[in-house]
């Protein structure tokens, strides 16, 4: 499957899921042992370090032209595909109330279809990046790349995340 296409069952499953909840998710789920919850935690690091490593990728693209297209595109299309993941990496009691390590705040499942909105877009987003590097077209991998640190992860870390300093 190109990236185009691969793109294109991501934006249909988005877009058909983003009605009923984050896969069909409309409340967050529970972790069931201390265990789960390490588990789970590690799994959202590495999830959210890799969407860390896309963004500079893309910046490095932006500002020195480094990287190719194809393998861009790739990585926006893996960020969209984690994006409709961020849901189930946080389940209650995972936050840095309960956790030293996590970064997570509390307004996350005080505001969960918020949460779940931003993740939804979060996707959409980085699918318009991906068609933007599927074109070639700068401006629109600029605008596209922009738009996906400042409305898509900036959104959300500035009101669900408080990063240890």
């Amino acid at each position: 499957m190109n990236f185009t296409n691969r793109l294109q069952l991501i934006a249909f499953v988005t877009l058909t899921l983003s009605g009923a909840g984050a896969l069909g998710q409309p409340e967050p789920a529970a972790v069931g042992s201390p265990e789960e919850a390490e588990s789970v935690l590690a799994a959202r690091s590495e999830v959210m370090k890799g969407m860390g490593s896309a963004m500079k990728a893309f910046t490095n693209f932006r500002k020195r032209g480094e990287g190719e297209p194809s393998e861009l595109a790739a990585m926006a299309a893996e960020i969209a595909e984690n994006a409709l993941r961020i849901p189930e990496l946080f389940p209650r009691d995972t936050g840095m109330m309960q956790f030293e390590d996590s970064e997570a705040k509390s307004e996350i499942w005080d505001n969960w279809e918020e949460f779940v909105a931003g993740s939804n877009a979060l996707a959409e987003l980085a699918i318009a990046l991906g068609a933007a590097f599927d074109s070639g077209d700068k401006g629109e991998i600029f605008a596209g790349g922009r738009a996906l640190g400042r409305k898509g992860c900036h959104t959300c870390h500035k009101k669900f995340r408080d990063k240890h300093e």
